[in-house]
């Protein structure tokens, strides 16, 4: 599909976008990207192979991330500012196409998208939450649950004590907060070992070099993001949607790897169950990590596609 880069201002600042062209008569598609601070919409080229044809794509780079940061160097955005900026993005291609747009939101991104789609439902054709991120309060404690069954059921005693030290040094929760710079290591080194938390940002650095449309400096803002996004990912932290309204007023689809405990699907598959909204959709794609986009790519996107076709009758 045709695809233009460009730069729009919103909240005072000018903000990059990519977008894929497929036609008026297709549905829209926004694309909330995670991190903090981790644009994606140097991925976009790959997306576009799968779904472009059946929908407009859109990606922007948030405040703070990609480059929105590198023309607006200095910048350290507020949650505040990002849902503001949201709000104007919708606004903006709701005008343009002239037709209510889908929202999909990823890790992070789906913090400030899923709010957007609760207080907006007329600017909204349907939701899709990539790993959604639910109760971020308690995400520590299950990702560690899930290293404690795993390391139990190959008997790794080591690793068994490791975990339950933890456990005890923080109650239980797992808080990065209440632990020593070493302790955090080894619990930064027990989740790769057992694979339950790694993000995306590996795949993010072998795919981004791959676009055509990459430049060096691309990279350098995704490794240096973290210091840039200090105040978002301090927001992140408090973030439980249990805490919030659960009712929506439009069809809502959550897709999570049937592995990922970057963003747990458990927790993903609990929130589904209890959000009312006229329709719910809980996929898991099969031996999918938190990459299951990019992993099982064909699975992933058939199951989207199915989800806005489904949309049509609401």
């Amino acid at each position: 599909m045709a695809m233009k880069e460009y730069y729009l201002t919103f909240g005072g600042l000018e903000q990059y976008f990519m977008e894929y062209e497929a036609g008026n008569d297709k549905p829209v598609l926004l694309y909330v990207h995670g991190g903090p601070g981790r644009a994606e919409s140097l991925i976009g080229w790959e997306i576009d192979g799968r779904i472009g044809k059946d929908v407009n794509l859109v990606f922007y780079d948030q405040r703070g991330a990609g480059r929105t940061y590198y023309k607006n160097a200095g910048e350290m955005p507020t949650y505040e500012q990002v849902y503001s900026d949201l709000c104007e993005i919708v606004k903006y291609f709701r005008q343009k196409y002239k037709k209510k747009i889908f929202i999909m939101g990823h890790g992070w991104g789906t913090v400030p998208a899923i709010r957007y789609v609760r207080e907006n439902p007329d600017m909204v054709a349907g939701y899709i939450g990539y790993a959604q991120c639910v109760d971020y309060t308690s995400v520590g404690k299950v990702r560690c649950d899930r290293v404690l069954e795993l390391a139990r059921a190959c008997n790794a005693k080591g690793d068994i004590k490791a975990v339950e030290k933890l456990s005890e040094k923080t109650g239980g929760t797992f808080h990065r907060d209440m632990l020593r710079k070493g302790e955090i290591t080894k619990l930064n080194k027990l989740l790769t070992k057992y694979n339950v938390a790694y993000g995306t940002d590996r795949v993010l650095m072998k795919k981004i070099p791959a676009s055509p449309t990459y430049m060096m400096f691309d990279l350098k803002i995704l490794i240096n993001c973290p210091k840039i996004n200090v105040k978002l990912s301090e927001y992140y932290k408090h973030v439980n949607l249990y805490e919030e309204s659960m009712e929506y007023k439009v069809p809502l689809m959550f897709i999570s790897g049937d592995w990922d405990y970057q963003d747990p699907y458990t927790m993903v598959k609990d929130y589904a169950s209890k959000v009312k909204a006229p329709m719910v959709e809980m996929k898991l794609v099969e031996d999918g990590t938190a990459s299951a986009m990019f992993d099982k790519s064909v699975e992933f996107w058939a199951s989207v596609k199915d989800y806005i076709v489904k949309c049509a009758n609401f």
